[in-house]
Formats: C-alpha cells, structure tokens, sequence
C-alpha cells in the first residue's frame, strides 16, 4: 500500500526555536508558555493492563471513564519531590511533535505524582529490536528514518532547554503509525532557571544508564553545564543508533562495571569497524555515528550539525517513513 506522507527535512520536522542548541550557552529562547496539563483524578480512569515499570514508576494502560479515550499512565513510586522535576519537563516539551505528550497530571493516593501521557501502541525501539530478534538490525531507508526521529526528538527537548540523560532504544516510544518519540524523562535535567529561564545550571551526569554513558559520566561526582550535558545525550544518541544497525547491544553482554567502562572510555570505537565490516556502502551511517561517539565533548557534533548531517538529510523521506512504518508494524 503506497505511503502518502509528505517528505520533509530532518530540520523542518519540528517547530521553529529562536537559537540552535550549541548558542544556549548564552541565551536559551523562551517559548510562548504552554498550556498546563489538566489536572485529573486517579478514579477517572479505568485500568486496562501494564506496560512496564522500571526503579521509579510503573506504567499502566488505561481508559479514562467518561471519554473512552485510551492512554498511557505512569505513575512514581513514591512521593519524592525529585520526580516533580519530570511534570515539569513535561511542560516545557508541550507541543513538541516527537516527544511524548502529556494529557494531564495527577496524584496516587500517598501522593505520588502520576502523568497521563499519550498512548505509543508499538512499545519502544528496544521492543522492536527484540521482537525482531534473528533478522538483525534495521533495513538502511528505516535505521535512516529511525535515527532522524530520535534526533528530532533530542532537538525539541535540547531547544526548550533539557537534557535527557538516558538517552536509550527504550526510552525512544514507537507506534503503528510509524512515529518515534522520546519519553521517560525521571533522569532529565532542566538547564536553564532563574527569574528569566536563561540562568544556566550545572547539573549532574551520574543518573541514567551506564551503558549508555559518555566517558566523561564515568568520572566521580561528573557533573556539566548545558552544552556539557546536551553532548552526554548525543553520545547516548550515537550508541542507540549504532545498536538499531546491528540489531544488538552495541557493547558484549555481561561486562563487569569496570570493564564497561574500559569499553566505553578507551576502546568505543570497537563498534564502529563492526559497522563497516558488516556493510561498506553503509558510510554515511558510520560517519554519522563516529559523530557522536567522539571521547571529547567539546568535538561531538551538536544535535544541530546531526539534522542537517548527508545520513539524515540526503534520505528519501517518503521511502524510507514507509519502511520505519512497515518494520514496526511487522513486529507487532
């Protein structure tokens, strides 16, 4: 069945901001504030299933009574006044067409904060890798389309001025549709803060997961100023689209700590040859990912320079949004 997507650039994909993610250093732009997320009650929705949990939250399936609408809920685990932080990313990213939506906000009945975020009926890239577990990693026109998403998505939260931080295939929601979107935001960080929203602010990098983990996380205490911490996610970037390529985790299984970050701080590059062994004529994947995966975070490309980077910008959208649609919906 022909696709009958509009092509697009990488860069056209989201909404215009008034400075590229590298010029935050000095100003962040500030938005138009969005509208907050409605207030709700935990008795207005019926559930349907569990999706999954994870350390802080546990998300479920549900149905709000009234409206019959369907989504997705997450709820913390406690009422730590840490996980206010992600309510408030979430309203920052309002609007923003590749990060998870957030309907509305609520309160469990200890207090813990819940969000009614939009439903993603594929799962994550994660779930895609392992449902197509065997028949390695994604065909070039979907890893294409895949990978400018993500990037996308990183853009939108980096220009409303947050890093991510666990930047990972599982943390990237897909659905049928063939859309990908970024969510999970309990490691997030808000970089900017004062009176004005332009104060940058030095956050720390030792939250997330290490697999993912530029070198410079592995450091005691690490901690960055925004383009510090916008450079940790392009790293992270670079591993979750090296890893949608092979169709495995980037790194062996089973490391021990130590040799994980051996791994990642002196012999990351390890991966990249097994890119080009693997299929040549892929270079401008391997070039987009050596990109990221620069040991110095002052040389690693800004998610600006990635949009516009020949992997992303040369590809044919309309062909290779079918082939992002066509892999998600073959897994289901």
């Amino acid at each position: 069945m022909a696709c009958s997507l509009a092509p697009a650039l990488p860069h056209q994909m989201f909404h215009r901001v008034g400075a590229a993610p590298h010029q935050m250093m000095r100003k962040v732009p500030t938005p138009p504030p969005p509208p907050p997320p409605e207030e709700a009650r935990l008795s207005d929705f019926e559930w349907i299933g569990d999706l999954g949990a994870g350390g802080f939250a546990k998300v479920s399936k549900v149905r709000h009574r009234r409206t019959g609408a369907v989504f997705a809920l997450k709820m913390s685990k406690d009422a730590d006044p840490k996980r206010e932080e992600e309510a408030e990313v979430l309203r920052r990213a309002a609007g923003s067409p590749h990060v998870v939506g957030c309907h509305a906000l609520l309160r469990g009945p200890g207090g813990e904060p819940g969000c009614v975020l939009e439903l993603m009926d594929a799962g994550s890239l994660g779930d895609v890798l392992r449902r197509r577990r065997g028949r390695g990693g994604l065909p070039e026109h979907a890893l294409a389309e895949a990978a400018a998403h993500c990037a996308v998505g990183l853009a939108q939260l980096h220009s409303r001025g947050v890093a991510h931080l666990d930047v990972k295939p599982d943390n990237f929601l897909a659905s049928s549709r063939g859309e990908i979107k970024i969510g999970d935001f309990n490691t997030s960080r808000i970089l900017y803060g004062g009176a004005g929203g332009e104060h940058p602010m030095v956050v720390p990098l030792t939250a997330g997961t290490r697999c993912y983990f530029s070198p410079e996380r592995f450091a005691p205490g690490a901690r960055a100023g925004p383009h510090g911490a916008m450079a940790a996610d392009v790293w992270s970037l670079g591993v979750t689209v090296l890893e949608l390529f092979l169709g495995r985790f980037a790194f062996a299984r089973g490391l021990s700590a130590a040799a994980l970050e051996l791994a990642i701080c002196q012999t990351a590059t390890v991966g990249l040859y097994a890119c080009r062994k693997k299929q040549r004529r892929r270079q401008s994947c391997d070039e987009f990912v050596e990109a990221c995966l620069q040991r110095e975070p002052v040389r690693r490309a800004t998610v600006k320079q990635l949009l516009v980077h020949p992997f992303l910008a040369r590809r044919d959208v309309q062909v290779s949004r079918c082939a992002l649609r066509d892999i998600i919906v073959s897994s289901l």
